[in-house]
This record gives C-alpha cells, structure tokens and sequence, in this order.
C-alpha cells in the first residue's frame, strides 16, 4: 500500500492512504532556502542534478541573469556561474544541462553547440554538434513542459555525448554518439516507433517526438501520448488516467492545438533514481476546457502524478501529488535519492512568495 507523507516545515507530518495496492512507499520533504546574496528564479524549467560527497546539488538556468545556480540541498545555499554573453565564445540561450560534477558541467545552446564549463564559468572545451548532422536531420535537444524532453548526456567511460536526432524524410528518431576526443567518429542508434500509435504524423501536432532520458550505457525512451516505456517494450499503465491520448482531428491554430494538450494526459520523460536503482516518471491528467478560466489557471490546475518502476521496468506504485502546488513548466529533477520539484505554481495561494522552495520525494 501507498503511504504519502508530507513534511511541512514545522516538522509535523500528515498522511493519506491509497487503494492502489502499490509495493512501496514513499514520503516528501520540505526545503525553504532562506533569502540569497544572488538572484535566483523560484523553480527551474531547466535543470541537472549531481551527488558530491553525501550531497545533493540541482544546477539550474537562470534564463533572467543567464547563468547556472548551484543550489546545495543541504546547506539551502545558491551560488551562481555567469555564462558569457558577448564575444566569440557567446552562449546564447540554453536547450540542455548535463553536470558531469560541480567543476564540470555540459551545456547545449540554441546555436547547436555543446560547452564544457568549471565551477566558474570558464569555457574548457567546445563541441559543433552541427558537424554530426547529415543533410534533412534536425539537433533535438530540448526540454519543453507542452512538447517533449531530449536531454543532452556526457557518457564518462566512452568519452561522448549523446543527443537525439530527427530524419526528417523519414520522420524517425536516431540518438547519435559523437566521441568527442575522436574527430569524426560517430554511433547512430534507431529508436523504434511507439508500438501503440505507431503512426503519429498526422493528429498530434508538435507532441509527436520521444522524450530521451539515458541511464549508463541505457537509452531509456517513452511517447509523451502514450504510457508505454521503450527499449523494454514493456507498458506502463497508469490506474488514474488515460494511457493513450486522443487525435487531434482539427487542424486548427496554436489555440486549437494547446486546447487539445489540455484535454489529454501528458507522459514526461523517464528519470532514474540511483540510491533505489528504481525509475520514475510524472505525468500530467487532462482537464475539462472552460475558456472563461484562461489558459494560465488551466494549466496550472492540471493534476500531476508519479509513477516508479522496478530495474526491470515492472511498476511499483504511483500516486497523485498536491495538487497546485508545483510548477508545471517541467520543473522538477531526479536526483541521487529522490525527486526535486520546485514548489512554484500561481494558484497555490499558501506559497505565493518569491522564496525557493523545493520538495524532495524519496523512498520512506
């Protein structure tokens, strides 16, 4: 059974059970950092997280100052790197984040090239990831709360980095490998197509990409329509809401097309939890559409719900989070052991200060 817990900051804890028969249970804890000497947002939409020494770093764009703030879990402490804006070596706005430890970090641009920083900021080594696209191919990095998630990863022991690519003749997915200290040398993995809506070039707009997430040697990959979890092609059914999102039958404008999200559940990408060696993955349910509330209460009302999974990706449990409590803007991260998400939503009138304040989901 499915025990959540949740820990306020007086330390006082209230529970609710779950009849979904779940194998584990979970508890979620509060962190308020106090006020910082740097400006940092109130949740990141853009994030990575790192484990040095017992501690639990996130490292989040600050797409305002454009910079990355460390935020120590421990310490309730932020320090930020300044990303250069001018000159030749200019990082323009980011599309990925991989740290790789504190003193380097792996960040993508919207220039489609790839950077190595230190703890300071200091470029160490730059990558063209244009170089390793053919003709018709099109870089996927990107983390987007309405379309998908590719996120950019640093594999240590092969000295590469991974992203996801689209063909676009042939409208399919490939995760390319660039070795980094090898010029020119190159891995293409084929991603197969979603086995329940096999054909998504027609009815859902711009949600028809993978969400690509890597866990060591893994490539771990799943459709933001649909439940099932791929490479194991094992289903991931969820017990509260639909598992397939409906066509969109109109081909409408941008209104018709994020009126159609709202109505269906969204499937985020595959996170992993090293500690419990288990996976997650939050996803949204639909809302009934009422354009008198406007489009930032809808989203924002929107019911998440998380889903863990054993190694070999059998479900474990999954329950509804707080609702309105959370940024739904993709504002959450695995980290070591547990789930960072940032408490950050306009219609949570109990947290509507500027404050950072995070929420950690660990195994009780």
């Amino acid at each position: 059974m499915l025990c959540m817990i949740l820990v306020s900051c007086t330390g006082q804890k209230t529970g609710k059970e779950n009849d979904n028969n779940d194998k584990i249970a979970i508890e979620v804890g509060e962190i308020k950092f106090p006020p910082q000497d740097v400006l940092q947002l109130k949740s990141y939409y853009l994030s990575s997280s790192v484990h040095v020494d017992s501690i639990d770093y996130l490292i989040g764009y600050n797409y305002r100052l454009h910079s990355l703030d460390c935020m120590n879990l421990k310490s309730k402490s932020v320090t930020q790197i300044v990303l250069p804006g001018d000159g030749p070596d200019a990082i323009v706005r980011l599309s990925g984040i991989y740290a790789q430890s504190l003193d380097s970090v792996w960040i993508s641009d919207e220039s489609e090239r790839a950077f190595l920083i230190d703890s300071v900021g200091t470029i160490k080594r730059m990558i063209d990831l244009k170089k390793y696209l053919e003709d018709q191919e099109q870089l996927l990095i990107n983390t987007n709360y309405a379309m998908f998630t590719s996120h950019l990863f640093y594999n240590a022991s092969r000295h590469s980095l991974m992203f996801l690519v689209k063909h676009t003749p042939s409208n399919t997915f490939i995760v390319k490998e660039a070795f980094i200290d090898e010029v020119g040398k190159m891995a293409t993995y084929q991603l197969s197509s979603s086995k329940v809506v096999p054909d998504m070039s027609k009815g859902y707009a711009y949600i028809n990409f993978p969400n690509v997430n890597f866990v060591g040697e893994n490539i771990v990959y799943n459709y933001p329509v649909e439940s099932s979890i791929y490479m194991l092609d094992i289903l991931a059914d969820s017990h509260y809401t639909s598992n397939i999102i409906e066509k969109c039958t109109t081909s409408g404008d941008y209104a018709t097309l994020e009126k159609h999200w709202l109505e269906n559940s969204h499937f985020y990408d595959i996170m992993y939890l090293p500690k419990y060696k288990i996976y997650a993955r939050l996803h949204a349910d639909k809302v009934d559409f009422d354009e008198k509330k406007g489009m930032e209460k809808l989203i924002n009302e929107r019911d998440l719900y998380l889903m863990l999974f054993d190694e070999n990706m059998e479900k474990i449990g999954e329950t509804k989070l707080s609702n309105c409590r959370y940024s739904p803007f993709t504002s959450w991260n695995a980290t070591y052991g547990g789930i960072a998400l940032f408490v950050d939503n306009v219609l949570d009138e109990k947290n509507n200060t500027d404050d950072l304040t995070i929420d950690i989901i660990s195994l009780k």
